[in-house]
């Protein structure tokens, strides 16, 4: 009889375990896995062709357009400044994207401006580039960035830059896949009248991780990152997309002192920005969601959230304090888009997030569908996006997209 007892034994523990790796494998899929798949596949929602939206949308083609990450939109001055790079560059170094081959790198980012009610006859819009002085020496790489008048109509520019990680001896590129991109923030100022943006200062930092996007304070000084990932390379990296990850630093430009203010909660925080009613509103990429907080004696309080059912990008507040965010209708396409740069046409979705009102205290907001291309026509791979009140138009770019889209909401 002594034999069977392992057996029995044996069957018994088989019992136990099979369920409860079944168990585990469905609480795990529950809880990272099913919403990321709903978002990145569009399951259950109706992605909507360009059509069926009331505005005429334009292209603006050049090699100056190209890629332009991020945009900020000076209403009072009447520009478009875009973020923009080389394709091919972008490609194989773009870290926000996960692409870490530093030695793709093809040249110096840069600076784009539109004078946005002047087309022109060429329909260019009075397109060029922001000079970079003397007394800056490196390259951009760049990423989100945001603007603020300073005095005197200066507008000083706070940009993401993704430098390559090199060898402090020997000035040789190290593998960013095992060190990850030595990303600063850099400081410039352009006056009322130049087209030359003067280098101000270099914030480095061990709270500048994974920088996405940035915020200006209200003061002019102060101002927030969002690191979209906590750490800065590995498979704990990359597994963050699953899992959640990342926090927000806030630094001090003229001390250049950085440190972290929230890390509890994030899934890939991208877009932020600072609106009309002194909240902040931070895209949680990978959960759909928007957080709302409040930033109190340095403390940078979570106290809601706008759930949008869209994987998203940056994101940025109108003069009538509407928040418009890019966002991707289908992730698969722009994974793709990266290898296949300027060749696919991605859906892309711009979303408007409206402050209703509030019941029992409590803030409420409404998600709107402002534009969609299912197509990828006249959008694709859309990260940025600004609405100008004025003119009722829509400026859109695109990480991926050879150019910059206008569209101009009919009457």
């Amino acid at each position: 009889m002594a034999p069977s007892i392992p057996s029995q034994r044996t069957s018994s523990y088989r019992r136990l375990f099979i369920p409860t790796i079944i168990f585990t494998i469905a609480s795990l899929y529950k809880i990272y896995l099913h919403n990321l798949l709903i978002l990145s596949l569009s399951i259950g929602r109706a992605v909507q062709s360009i059509e069926e939206f009331p505005f005429k949308c334009e292209k603006i083609e050049h090699p100056f357009l190209s890629t332009c990450e991020d945009i900020w939109l000076d209403g009072s001055g009447r520009k478009l400044y875009a973020a923009c790079g080389e394709m091919q560059g972008r490609k194989g170094w773009c870290p926000g994207g996960g692409k870490l081959n530093a030695s793709a790198r093809t040249g110096s980012n840069w600076i784009s401006v539109l004078d946005i009610d002047r087309p022109g006859v060429d329909g260019l819009y009075g397109l060029r580039k922001l000079k970079v002085g003397d007394s800056y020496t490196g390259d951009l790489d760049l990423n989100g960035f945001d603007v603020q008048e300073i005095a005197n109509g200066v507008l000083r520019f706070w940009l993401i830059n993704h430098r390559p990680p090199v060898d402090a001896a020997t000035g040789e590129l190290l593998d960013a896949s095992k060190v990850g991109a030595n990303s600063t923030i850099e400081v410039f100022d352009l006056g009322k009248s130049s087209e030359i943006l003067e280098h101000v200062k270099t914030i480095v930092s061990d709270a500048i991780i994974t920088p996405n996007n940035l915020v200006v304070e209200e003061d002019g000084d102060a101002f927030l990152v969002t690191n979209d990932r906590s750490r800065k390379f590995g498979f704990l990296r990359d597994l963050e997309i699953l899992v959640g990850g990342g926090n927000v630093a806030r630094c001090c430009t003229g001390s250049g002192d950085c440190q972290i203010v929230a890390k509890q909660g994030f899934h890939g925080p991208n877009g932020i920005t600072r609106g009309q009613d002194g909240l902040f509103y931070v895209v949680q990429s990978f959960a759909g969601k928007v957080s709302i907080h409040e930033l109190v004696d340095g403390q940078f309080n979570w106290i809601d959230e706008v759930d949008t059912g869209f994987l998203m990008d940056n994101l940025s507040v109108d003069s009538e304090g509407n928040i418009f965010v890019a966002a991707f209708p289908e992730m698969m396409g722009v994974m793709r888009s990266f290898n296949h740069p300027g060749i696919l046409n991605v859906a892309a979705t711009v979303l408007q997030i409206k402050r209703t009102g509030e019941v029992g205290g409590k803030a409420q907001y409404e998600v709107e569908k402002m534009l969609e291309d299912k197509d990828g026509k006249m959008l694709s791979t859309s990260t940025t996006a600004a609405y100008d009140v004025q003119t009722k138009r829509l400026f859109i770019g695109g990480i991926m997209a050879p150019h910059v889209t206008i569209c101009k909401q009919r009457a």
